[in-house]
């Protein structure tokens, strides 16, 4: 009868959890619970965490294929230029000589320049290159300086 008792609770907790909304919030600190504690983040790591950045922002449309570089895949390590990559799009930064004018007059994109950009805003710091690989601490730490960065734009 005691377990019967505790399982209806649980199931009662679940469905006022759920249609709370505080649900999704659990997902997402797990999320970030497991991805502090990976030596490298993936790709697939920093999309959902450009989502949730993306949802603060008004008018952004995440399922904009703007969003998604070509080639990569979701299991592929993070490095730090496929990740300024995301970051100088959202963005818009243009602060990068090299960067303004590949990307903006003839719509290349490369993880040197767009990286070389973050550095500029002091989203990265200048001793790393774009080839290096990210942890799940230092993508979570590196959205939050974007996220800053944002607010004083």
């Amino acid at each position: 009868m005691k377990f019967v008792k505790i399982f209806y609770i649980n199931i009662l907790l679940l469905v006022v959890l759920s249609a709370t909304g505080i649900g999704q919030d659990i997902s997402q600190i797990i999320f970030l619970n497991e991805l502090d504690n990976k030596s490298v983040a993936t790709y697939a790591d920093a999309l959902r965490m450009f989502r949730f950045q993306v949802r603060t922002i008004p008018g952004a449309d995440f399922d904009s294929e703007a969003y998604f570089q070509k080639g990569y895949f979701d299991d592929l390590p993070l490095t730090k230029g496929m990740a300024s990559l995301m970051i100088a799009r959202i963005l818009l930064l243009n602060n990068s000589f090299m960067y303004n004018i590949l990307y903006n007059l003839f719509g290349f994109e490369i993880e040197r320049y767009a990286y070389r950009a973050c550095i500029a805003e002091k989203l990265f710091s200048a001793d790393g290159s774009e080839n290096d690989l990210m942890s799940g601490s230092e993508l979570i730490e590196l959205f939050s300086r974007v996220h800053e960065f944002r607010g004083k734009r």
